[in-house]
């Protein structure tokens, strides 16, 4: 899906109040956000993050789609919460959209308490809500929720993030399907061709060269898979070399074993290490990893924070989310593909071609 650029330029307000973003992303990057329409699904702390994120930024139409209702744990993490104890059990969505109005007006912002269930519930109706979105991101979601949602998205040929939070640990995954980027790069010794592919679904389509600035003019196109793919990827041994296969974070495994247990009910419950060692096990060996990067400490880790949220975690993954989107959008870089996974204890947030 092509983003369709305001015949507007901004105005002379717009620009005061966006001055700083636009020295550092531009003016054509502006545009493209002022033009704009995405959906958010969930507003947890992430989701938040990214929320916030966006409409800062200038984005010209956001939607969140949540049906949830307030839970005491959510005040521990979810800033847009109002101080008050008398709104757990109430649907969050209205108690929260003011203040994020507030923080830019110049968005049209729209809140939509229905549940994602009842959205899938009939076909038609889905492709034509879905269908008003030039992007959608995914949050918290279950995976089958995440891989119903990319079936649509793909089939309308809208761009598509998930992510998700455990504590410390966190993942991102991309289907942007097609992406163009043209950015300007120094020449080197050895000149760019056309044609020429950097991985295997990144290719190198056009270079144009300006001798007065010896720079290069590169065009980048890249290529996604669908989510349903990464789970089934075999990609990663060819990717990392025997010492960096032996250093991967236990999080990778863990994190993808958590996609197929149940999420708990009870915040103060924590997961079975054991059906969290076999889950990871079985992980590894559909990655064709070793099964000697899962550890004790991580396994601990993961039982006690699975789909818990830390401030701190979630300012890092929203605020990296928040700029891939704008990245996407500008269309000078490319993007996040495929999967991204953040080890907060190790400080590493390593970006993975699944």
């Amino acid at each position: 899906m092509s983003i369709e650029l305001d015949d507007k330029q901004l105005t002379a307000d717009e620009i005061a109040l966006y001055d700083r973003q636009i020295r550092l992303w531009g003016m054509a990057t502006q545009l493209r956000l002022r033009s704009a329409k995405i959906l958010v699904i969930n507003l947890g702390a992430v989701g938040g993050e990214v929320v916030k994120n966006l409409v800062l930024g200038g984005i010209n139409t956001l939607e969140i789609l949540d049906s949830s209702k307030v839970k005491e744990e959510d005040f521990s993490a979810q800033f847009f919460l109002p101080n008050n104890d008398d709104i757990v059990g109430q649907l969050k969505l209205p108690v929260v959209i003011e203040q994020i109005k507030d923080l830019n007006n110049r968005v049209n912002l729209s809140a939509n308490t229905s549940s994602l269930s009842s959205i899938f519930s009939d076909s038609q109706e889905t492709n034509n809500y879905l269908a008003k979105f030039d992007l959608i991101i995914g949050t918290e979601l279950a995976k089958s929720e995440m891989l119903t949602l990319n079936e649509y998205t793909r089939n309308l040929n809208i761009p598509l993030y998930v992510c998700g939070l455990h504590g410390m640990f966190g993942y991102i995954m991309s289907d942007l399907i097609h992406h163009t980027a043209t950015s300007e790069k120094d020449a080197g010794n050895q000149p760019r061709e056309p044609n020429t592919k950097i991985n295997r679904c990144k290719t190198i389509t056009n270079v144009d060269y300006n001798k007065e600035e010896n720079k290069e003019i590169v065009t980048i196109v890249d290529e996604f898979i669908p989510i349903l793919e990464i789970f089934k990827s075999k990609e990663l041994p060819k990717q990392l070399n025997r010492r960096q296969m032996k250093r991967l974070s236990a999080a990778f495994p863990l994190i993808f074993a958590l996609f197929d247990i149940p999420r708990l009910e009870n915040p103060e419950d924590t997961i079975d290490i054991e059906e969290l060692r076999n889950k990871s096990k079985e992980v590894c060996a559909q990655f064709e990893i070793p099964e000697t990067v899962i550890n004790d400490e991580y396994l601990r880790l993961f039982s006690n924070q699975a789909y818990t949220e830390f401030s701190p975690v979630s300012a890092i993954l929203g605020g990296c989310l928040a700029q891939d989107v704008i990245q996407f959008l500008s269309k000078k870089e490319s993007p996040l593909n495929n999967c991204l996974i953040l080890d907060a204890v190790k400080s590493e947030m390593p970006i993975y071609l699944l």
